[in-house]
């Protein structure tokens, strides 16, 4: 099975796990993951990958002023950056995908509701203990970027060894 493959079925069973939940409404993601696609995945090294996601700009996710809010694209960069991890996870590596330690954004431009946007991440470096994650927003229909984040995040499977 190829990572992309791989990727689509355990992303899919994660994501709508949280759909039988009595408080499901509470979780103000599920809406976007249900629109969202995995354009491609690809192994870039033993410890590094890529995945592109694309998806529409959601009305729950504008601002007042009616576009994408920096908050919603913030919580999206955190889970798309994330899942980098799991192609490269092993027992003790990454398993768990860690804990965020920083995530910092960069808004370039605005999109729109319905627009499509993709979202290209990498990971810079993943190793024992700490990743390097990117992400880049992108207006599907002319290439702009729409913002930008790091992503540091601390591998918390060392941690539960100790336990």
């Amino acid at each position: 099975m190829s990572v992309l493959e791989r990727l689509r079925e355990v992303f899919d069973d994660r994501a709508f796990a949280e759909e039988s939940d009595e408080d499901r409404d509470n979780n103000f993601l599920i809406p976007w993951l249900k629109k969202l696609e995995i354009v491609e995945a690809e192994m870039t090294s033993k410890s590094t990958c890529r995945i592109v996601y694309r998806f529409p700009v959601l009305r729950q996710y504008l601002n007042p002023t009616r576009t994408f809010h920096g908050g919603a694209i913030s919580a999206i960069f955190d889970v798309c950056t994330t899942w980098t991890l799991f192609p490269i996870s092993d027992y003790g590596f990454w398993s768990t995908m860690g804990t965020t330690r920083s995530l910092h954004c960069v808004y370039v431009k605005p999109a729109f509701e319905d627009e499509m946007v993709t979202v290209e991440c990498q990971i810079v470096h993943a190793g024992k203990r700490l990743a390097l994650l990117t992400g880049t927003m992108r207006r599907e229909k002319d290439g702009s970027v729409v913002a930008t984040c790091e992503h540091n995040k601390y591998n918390i499977d060392i941690d539960e060894s100790k336990m």
